[in-house]
């Protein structure tokens, strides 16, 4: 895993248009871009991205665990190891409730399920989201296998 020492951490900080989500130091970022997933580490070259709907992973932070978000879209610049996220929205699991975090995956998993159901393509867009919430709970190793 990649250490979180000065020589190998870089400033990430994570904005919606109500909200900055996140300003810290991290070893490794995975974002998903429009062109496909982008793994960054300290040193990339610069790069100004589109962000496509997906889970951002954010790793090796200093004492806390690694933290996931799901964006909707956005922009991501990288310049002299900081990398700036601006996200049209994003859901995210921290500072939730556990018991809320459960209610949001079971109800993510149930529309999963029934998803042969989908009629519009805004049913077809929760369905994506839901889908992703599943994976983020598997990620950041919140979801208990069901029976």
């Amino acid at each position: 895993m990649v250490g979180l020492g000065t020589k190998t951490a870089f400033r990430v900080v994570l904005l919606t248009p109500r909200s900055k989500l996140l300003d810290c130091r991290a070893g490794a970022v995975v974002i998903p871009c429009t062109d496909g997933l982008r793994g960054i580490l300290r040193n990339h070259c610069p790069f100004l991205t589109g962000l496509s709907q997906g889970i951002m992973q954010v790793r090796g932070l200093a004492d806390r665990p690694d933290a996931f978000y799901i964006l909707e879209g956005g922009f991501a610049r990288f310049s002299e190891n900081h990398l700036t996220v601006l996200a049209y929205d994003v859901v995210t699991f921290e500072g939730l409730d556990p018991e809320k975090v459960k209610q949001m995956v079971s109800h993510a998993r149930n529309v999963v399920v029934g998803q042969e159901y989908i009629k519009t393509q805004l049913q077809r867009t929760d369905v994506t989201r839901s889908r992703l919430i599943v994976r983020m709970a598997e990620m950041a190793s919140l979801l208990v296998p069901e029976a």
